[in-house]
């Protein structure tokens, strides 16, 4: 009797395995049918590995002139964005004493003040190296102290960018920087670091460092402490073989590509080696060539229409219809039994 009951289990638990096969492979072949395919072309592109970070436009030399005597500014001779070179006299400052002599002649009269101006001359003011003014903070007749900056002086304007420590040790000097600038991004123009910085910046708790940048083809409207984005090329690539990426299949480690079924056969999967990649294509290092067709696989599924678990087994409009109009006969006929 126990064997012929294990005997029994046995064989039904084989029945259900076999079932359950079955349905698993009427499933898979139902799916097979329902999957199609796009086709794309290998096409030879320009692939680049880059990296992207914010920066600034920034002086690369910010001078700031101070005189070098307390008193009173007489002429100033230079305007903001005035180009001044190294030795020019960009200012006329009287020291306190000299202004307080000839505000005391002035009192006296116009011959009395020009004796002293004659006598008693105004100190130059002079530019320590040439460049460009980008700040005039003073007016003529203010009074100054030694620490005062009459005016700042740019030599040249670059970009300094802020680069993750992440990313740092694949930036170096002489590479290639795309910048645009926010407020101008369809002006976008080259340039080449120069600098990295060895010390770090904490910035939002993320660890930055310094990369200068020298800028080729500076735009005119470019300003000091406009913001860009700089992107440094790391790695290009150019005519290379190259698919959409969402036609790589990635099996057991190996990526697989499908080409076109021939003889009616099914799509075949062809082994490949990628390289770079970049927004929607990849590199093919090995595998295929410029001009072949690949397949992009689509699932399509079937709607299937929901059913309502509250309606399933209701009998028909009529047959309701029919109930009611008997329950209210019914319910009728009760009530004239008790009026009897």
């Amino acid at each position: 009797m126990k064997k012929l009951i294990f005997l029994l289990i046995v064989l039904a638990l084989a029945g259900g395995g076999f079932w359950f096969y079955k349905e698993h492979k009427k499933k898979a072949a139902a799916m097979a049918a329902e999957q199609k395919f796009t086709s794309a072309k290998v096409e030879l592109k320009t692939l680049r590995r880059t990296v992207e970070s914010t920066g600034e436009v920034r002086p690369d030399n910010r001078l700031e002139v101070k005189s070098p005597i307390a008193g009173r500014i007489e002429t100033l001779l230079v305007n903001e964005g005035d180009l001044v070179e190294k030795g020019q006299i960009v200012a006329w400052i009287s020291s306190t004493e000299r202004a307080t002599l000839l505000d005391t002649a002035r009192a006296k009269g116009a011959d009395e003040l020009k004796y002293w101006e004659e006598i008693y001359k105004a100190a130059p003011l002079v530019a320590p190296l040439g460049g460009t003014v980008i700040v005039r903070s003073l007016e003529p007749g203010q009074t100054i102290t030694a620490s005062s900056a009459v005016i700042v002086i740019a030599d040249r304007l670059i970009l300094v960018g802020l680069v993750d420590e992440t990313d740092i040790g694949i930036v170096f000097g002489g590479q290639r920087v795309n910048v645009r600038l926010d407020a101008y991004p369809d002006a976008a123009f080259d340039g080449t670091v120069t600098r990295i910085a060895y010390d770090s910046k904490m910035v939002s708790n993320v660890t930055m460092y310094e990369v200068d940048v020298a800028p080729e083809n500076l735009p005119d409207f470019a300003r000091s402490g406009m913001t860009a984005t700089l992107t440094f090329l790391v790695e290009e690539h150019t005519d290379v073989p190259a698919v959409p990426t969402s036609a790589l299949e990635y099996r057991k480690g190996k990526t697989f590509v499908r080409l076109p079924a021939k003889d009616g056969k099914e799509p075949e999967a062809c082994p490949v080696k990628t390289g770079l990649s970049e927004n929607s294509y990849t590199e093919i290092v090995k595998g295929l060539e410029a001009g072949q067709e690949v397949l992009i696989p689509q699932i399509v599924r079937k709607k299937e229409t929901k059913k309502n678990p509250f309606t399933m087994g209701a009998p028909s409009g009529g047959s309701r219809s029919s109930g009611t109009g008997t329950r209210s006969q019914g319910s009728g006929s009760s009530r004239t039994g008790s009026q009897k």
